[in-house]
């Protein structure tokens, strides 16, 4: 389900915002979880494990501005699309540090905000058909690769552990695991961290040089003769 978060710490402007949402979702038959947050600080914080695709936020609050939150939440979620609401125009240059794809000047207008709303989930929308159908045993399954954490190569089967649990797992495989991953994730989605493992670069939230830590809070190991190649891809990703 799309996900999108709203903060700003004036109450007025935020109900306004919320009002205005709840309206759109309404008006194109969308169905989204809301979530409405009055300090960037709760807003970083509980956005770690919500992870909106869509960020409606106030650059001008208290302790740490919108544009400070933004580049918080952008280095967790490069690919999130970030709309900028606020009275301030001094702030627009300075904005696009984060790539936001648009700054509305407050009072927001209605219509400018829909429009923008229709450009953030045409953009979600194509990160959502990110998908890949696997052999399993007795069938095939269809996995979004967003939510693929890493995939494992053991006794000739392939397995993908999801980010809420599940394990889905191929049958048992006549060629390696490299050759596995070349004809299936050709793409630079999955990056080797060792022999046996390959991660979902996006799904990486913390990297050592011995081990790296996924957003769902599980970790893996990384091989000595691997750590460049892994450190170089996810670097490339979060910039």
């Amino acid at each position: 389900m799309l996900r999108i978060a709203i903060c700003d710490d004036d109450k007025l402007d935020r109900d306004r915002l919320h009002e205005y949402v709840d309206q759109y979702l309404y008006e194109r038959s969308a169905q989204a979880e809301v979530r409405v947050f009055d300090h960037p600080d709760t807003l970083i914080q509980e956005c770690e494990s919500f992870r909106p695709q869509v960020y409606l936020l106030d650059i001008v609050m208290p302790m740490v501005t919108g544009i400070q939150a933004a580049r918080e939440l952008r280095w967790n979620q490069p690919d999130a699309q970030i709309i900028f609401a606020t009275s301030e125009s001094s702030y627009a240059l300075e904005s696009f540090d984060v790539n936001p794809i648009n700054y509305i000047l407050k009072p927001v207008d209605k219509e400018k905000l829909f429009s923008t709303l229709d450009l953030a989930l045409s953009r979600v929308q194509d990160e959502d058909k990110k998908s890949i159908t696997i052999k399993i045993k007795g069938g095939l399954c269809t996995l979004r690769i967003d939510e693929v954490m890493y995939i494992d190569y053991r006794n000739h089967v392939v397995t993908y552990h999801m980010a809420n649990g599940e394990i889905v797992s191929t049958p048992t495989l006549r060629i390696g695991f490299s050759e596995y991953m070349e004809e299936n994730h050709s793409t630079q989605d999955f990056v080797r961290c060792h022999e046996s493992i390959s991660v979902n670069i996006s799904a990486v939230d913390k990297l050592t040089k011995t081990d790296i830590t996924l957003r769902n809070k599980e970790t893996v190991p990384v091989s000595k003769s691997r750590y460049n190649e892994v450190a170089d891809s996810y670097m490339n990703y979060r910039f």
